[in-house]
């Protein structure tokens, strides 16, 4: 069988000229690419930056332009440019027996239309919270009315965010762990927290993320004497870096924070090997791979309450802490009562370690492979998805 996937992913290519992009995006395509007998990744080229994973060798890359500027902007770039995009996209949407769209997005939204308009199976998957929040904008409300709207028969919709998906939205995790990783990832359960404590904050540096606040948090505590005063690694790269070096240095933090940049995946391993608590201060969120990445190191969460974030930590102190996105004064109160009440670290490290382990790339891609089979009566043979007559899935 065949698949295409399109993303408005941002890729480019190294010097050996292999397509990479940052996060676990080519890891996701590559467990789902192996699902399919070809496979057609859409992305969005940019020019070189540093770092990021290789995408998937079985997928054939074929890049798009990327829209102009940002926002309103943006949106207007991509309209005014549809006769480009609309063709490239049905070209390869066509030729596909299952289409992949991650949403939100401008140009998986794009991909969605066109895949419905041609009466394609196409596998919805909805990444960011489900719910509404302060950054919910009104082409994320069109995206998921588009969703309830089509979901069931040919469109297999996934939502990442929501406790409570509507009818016919499946709730999904998101991960970039492999059974490997699990495997080579042997943390320290039994450690004490680090003196001083070690905080980590995993992904991009938008907005979106709340990094500031956290920035905020800790020069706060700071100021009020806490001791011993924890130190902070950024993990990730973004629009808001600069932004952010200059209020770690307003905030008197400076000997406190490193970012440390985008990192690949077995540099960001040995940040977190070190680390005591991973603080995630998301003003919205869907599902954050960096929950588990940390899990896996035995790592507890202290996160905003978005998204799948009360799922993924649990009770307070089951494998970590939840705190009001967007509220500074709540993130700096957790971040006190996380690091200084008495609690069994080597129980909260094997609660999170635990978890992770059932949140693997190999068993997002087999809840995708359930999802078809019971959808669209698909069988899994030898680890490829198989129309059930033997014929094409999409005549």
């Amino acid at each position: 069988m065949k698949a295409c996937a399109v993303s408005f992913k941002e890729c480019w290519q190294d010097g050996p000229g292999r397509w990479v992009s940052d996060g676990g995006f080519p890891l996701q395509m590559g467990a789902l690419a192996s699902l399919f007998d070809s496979f057609d990744l859409l992305i969005v080229a940019v020019p070189p930056r540093g770092g990021g994973v290789p995408l998937p060798r079985e997928a054939r890359v074929v890049p798009m332009a990327r829209p102009r500027g940002e926002d309103l902007r943006r949106k207007v770039s991509v309209l005014t440019n549809l006769p480009y995009y609309v063709p490239l996209i049905a070209r390869y949407v066509r030729r596909a027996d299952v289409i992949h769209v991650p949403l939100p997005g401008d140009i998986p939204l794009l991909a969605f239309f066109v895949g419905v308009a041609l009466r394609k199976r196409v596998i919805a998957r909805y990444g960011s919270s489900w719910a509404d929040t302060s950054q919910t904008t009104s082409m994320n409300r069109f995206t998921k009315a588009c969703i309830r709207r089509f979901a069931g028969d040919r469109v297999l919709a996934f939502a990442t965010g929501a406790s409570e998906p509507p009818a016919r939205v499946r709730r999904i995790f998101a991960t970039a762990l492999s059974q490997a990783d699990m495997d080579r990832i042997q943390p320290d359960l039994d450690r004490e927290p680090s003196s001083p404590p070690r905080l980590v904050y995993v992904g991009r540096l938008s907005p979106e993320k709340g990094v500031a606040n956290l920035v905020i948090a800790l020069g706060r505590i700071r100021q009020e004497g806490f001791q011993p005063v924890p130190t902070l690694m950024i993990i990730g790269d973004g629009p808001q870096r600069n932004m952010l070096e200059a209020l770690v240095s307003r905030c008197g933090c400076d000997h406190l924070v490193s970012f440390e940049g985008q990192l690949g995946r077995k540099d960001l391993s040995a940040r977190l090997q070190c680390a005591d608590l991973c603080v995630q201060p998301s003003l919205t969120e869907g599902f954050s791979k960096a929950w588990l990445d940390a899990m896996a190191h035995g790592v507890p969460v202290l996160a905003s309450d978005v998204g799948a974030a009360r799922d993924v930590v649990g009770h307070r102190g089951e494998r970590g802490w939840l705190t009001a996105p967007g509220d500074v004064d709540s993130l700096a109160i957790e971040l006190r009562r996380a690091l200084t009440e008495p609690r069994d670290w080597r129980r909260l490290r094997r609660c999170c370690r635990e978890y992770a382990a059932l949140h693997t790339l190999e068993e997002w891609r087999s809840c995708i492979a359930d999802a078809c089979s019971v959808q669209w009566g698909m069988l899994v043979v030898d680890g490829k998805l198989r129309a059930a007559d033997g014929l094409s899935a999409c005549r």
